[in-house]
This record gives C-alpha cells, sequence and structure tokens, in this order.
C-alpha cells in the first residue's frame, strides 16, 4: 500500500511540473520598444525630415510656410502609442512634449522644438490714396522706397487717408491711419519680423504740367445723330439715334480738363441739306472704364448756326483722376436725336494703328421702340475707325 501511494506521488508531481513548463513555454512577452523612428513636418507645398538627437527634435521652418497650418507624419515603434495624437497637430508655434508608450507600458518623452524662421520681408506691398477729389492705388518703386504721386489741382493735401498694405508679420511706422498732412513728403518705416527695417518716402505732387493732344486726320465718317425716317421697304432704315466713342489711353496720369469731337457738316433732318442753325442741341459726353462702367458725364450746348466743326466738352469740373496706361472710352451722342431726326458726320482715321491716335474707336446705336439707350453699354460696339479727337489737360 504504502508503495503504490509513492508511486501516485511520483507522477501527480511529475504532472505538475508538465503543467508548470507548458505555461513557461506560451508565456507572451510584451514589447518594450517605444521609439520615435522618423519625424516629417508637411504643407502642401513642402516638407521636411527632422533629425532625432537625444530624444530631441529641433530645426526652423522656412518663414514662407504657414506653421498655423501643417501636417506631421511620425512614425513610432511597433506596437507603440504616441500622445498626443501628432494627426491632431496643425500648429508649431513652441515646444511640444510627445510621450511614446511601449506595448508593456514603458514611456520614453521626446521634446520637439520646431519653429517658424522670422520673416525678413518689409515691404509695402499696396498704397492706396483717397483724397477730396479722386482716390488712386499708387505706384511703388521698391528698389528705392518711393513713392511718388501726382494728385489733381485744387487737391487738399491736408486731408489725405490712405489705406496700407504692408508685408505679413511686419509693423509700420508711423500708422498710416494717423497721417493725413502730406503737404511735404512722409517718411515710413516698415520693420520685418525679424527686426529688418526699411523705409518708403511718400510725395504728392499736384500736376502742374499742361497736356495737350489732337487727333485730326480725317479720311473717313460715319452717322451721328438721329434718324426719324420710316423706309417700309428697308428695315434698317427706322427711327434710332447713333452716337461715336473713342478710347484714350494716357503715358502719364491725367487731368482732363477739355476733350473735343469733330463733325464735318451741319445737322441735317430728312435726308435735306437744310441747317437747322435755330435749334438748341444738347450733346452728352460718358467718360467709361475698360468694362464700360460711366465714371463720370457732362453735356454741352450747340446753339446758332452750326456747319461742322469741333465740339468741346469742360472736363475741369469734374475733377477726374485718369491713370496711366488705363483705357478710358469716350462715348459721346446728339440727346433726343431720335426724335428730332437730324444728323452729321463723326469724322474719323481709319488708317491709324497705333499711339494714342490708333486705340479703339466705338459705334452706338439705341432705339426707343427697342426701349434703348445710348446711355446703355450694350448698344455700343468696336468700330475699325479712329475717331478725330482734341484734348487738354494737366500731368
Amino acid at each position: 500500500m504504502t508503495k503504490k501511494l509513492l508511486r501516485l506521488g511520483k507522477v501527480f508531481l511529475f504532472a505538475v511540473l508538465l503543467v508548470n513548463t507548458s505555461c513557461d513555454e506560451d508565456e507572451i512577452i510584451l514589447s518594450d520598444d517605444n521609439f520615435i523612428i522618423s519625424f516629417k513636418v508637411s504643407t502642401e507645398e513642402f516638407e521636411q525630415n527632422f533629425d532625432i538627437i537625444d530624444n530631441q527634435i529641433e530645426g526652423i521652418l522656412p518663414f514662407q510656410i504657414d506653421e498655423n497650418n501643417i501636417r506631421l507624419d511620425v512614425v513610432i515603434s511597433e506596437k507603440a502609442t504616441i500622445s498626443p495624437n501628432p494627426g491632431s497637430i496643425t500648429s508649431l508655434n513652441g515646444p511640444i512634449n510627445f510621450v511614446v508608450t511601449a506595448e508593456n507600458g514603458d514611456e520614453n518623452t521626446y521634446l520637439v522644438d520646431i519653429r517658424g524662421e522670422l520673416s525678413p520681408e518689409n515691404s509695402i506691398e499696396s498704397f492706396e490714396l483717397k483724397t477730396n477729389l479722386f482716390e488712386t492705388l499708387v505706384d511703388i518703386n521698391e528698389g528705392e522706397g518711393i513713392i511718388i504721386q501726382k494728385v489733381l489741382p485744387n487737391t487738399d493735401l491736408t486731408a489725405v487717408s490712405s489705406t496700407v498694405t504692408i508685408s505679413d508679420k511686419a509693423t509700420i511706422s508711423p500708422d498710416p491711419t494717423t497721417v493725413s498732412d502730406y503737404t511735404n513728403p512722409v517718411s515710413f518705416t516698415v520693420t520685418a519680423e525679424n527686426g529688418e527695417a526699411k523705409e518708403y518716402v511718400v510725395t504728392l505732387e499736384v500736376m502742374s504740367e499742361d497736356y495737350t493732344t489732337k487727333c485730326d486726320i480725317m479720311n473717313a465718317n460715319k452717322w451721328f445723330g438721329g434718324d426719324d425716317r420710316v423706309v417700309p421697304s428697308n428695315p434698317d432704315i427706322e427711327p434710332r439715334n447713333v452716337g461715336t466713342g473713342q478710347t484714350l489711353i494716357f503715358q502719364k496720369d491725367t487731368y482732363p480738363t477739355n476733350f473735343g469731337f469733330f463733325l464735318v457738316d451741319a445737322f441735317r433732318g430728312n435726308g435735306t441739306t437744310t441747317e437747322n442753325g435755330d435749334l438748341e442741341l444738347d450733346l452728352k459726353l460718358n467718360i467709361r472704364d475698360v468694362d464700360g462702367n460711366i465714371i463720370s458725364s457732362t453735356t454741352t450746348k450747340l446753339t446758332g448756326v452750326f456747319n461742322g466743326g469741333w465740339i468741346d466738352f469742360d472736363l475741369s469740373s469734374l475733377h477726374i483722376f485718369m491713370k496711366k496706361d488705363t483705357p478710358y472710352i469716350f462715348t459721346y451722342y446728339l440727346v433726343n436725336g431720335e426724335e428730332l431726326g437730324i444728323s452729321s458726320g463723326s469724322s474719323g482715321n481709319a488708317n491709324v494703328d497705333s499711339g494714342i491716335c490708333g486705340a479703339l474707336g466705338y459705334s452706338g446705336q439705341s432705339k426707343k421702340k427697342e426701349n434703348t439707350s445710348l446711355e446703355d453699354w450694350n448698344v455700343w460696339w468696336e468700330h475699325p475707325w479712329h475717331f478725330n479727337f482734341r484734348f487738354q489737360g494737366k500731368q
């Protein structure tokens, strides 16, 4: 009996050892890897990998990069986790501690200190002036830091306001919104984020140089004025009013004082040669931008006997500021031409193709039965001729 019990005890002990050995062989060992393997900063147009040295990641982003709109691509050890989540980081404007936790719970901390480079940009990017008579976006000599702008006669140089745009992250002194007196040149200092400063001097000069031009070579003319005829056999002949237009482009900023156009003969009605010298006629001028929008308007009155010649508009009281190298379209017509039923002819040059005399000509036609007017830009079209005009102003 004793031997039998001893033999059973040995069997039980062997079974326990076998079970313990099996458990040791199946034990799961958790990883202790908790490293940042790579660290990349990206934007839509930029990406850069940063070195990892002694658990620190340091560097500078180019100043052109918006450090408040970035993406982090971080590779860590397999089975590890990282906090905070790099995918939630969209800006780098100060140190960030990232904790990488291994599968077994061991933590490893990395200090990330990547900053944006301080911007060296210190430019005035735009300078818009507003006076009692006009407003304009001025040209800037960036290389020399000079802003010189011609202004209209009678401009109040003590009551000028400005809207100024400068480089991102830069500052300007004095504050342009506090400056209104430009009687003398005004100096502004633009300081970049990195401390580099640049001076700009703004000088306003009243236009005083007389400017006169005339385009008077006449080898073509077209209908100008009204027509009250109705010709059933010719549907193109019916009540209408026809105007003329001419584009002017100046090489310098200009203040116009006079604009004139030429008609080849007297106003006639119903196809006769009767002069309408007893009529008082109103003619209207609309000055338009390149899209046909009316900038300013004026009228002139024609009285007494008129056998053809120049008809002028006084523009001095309009205080128009005409920007250099900018098309301005002068459209003019006989007021109530369709009702009056009288017409003349606009003279022009069919051959010129360059210079101020060679800019685009226009013709327009309105009809009351179509509820149109020569005030409407959609009744005007480009004409192949360049119509005669004379012009006076200041530059």
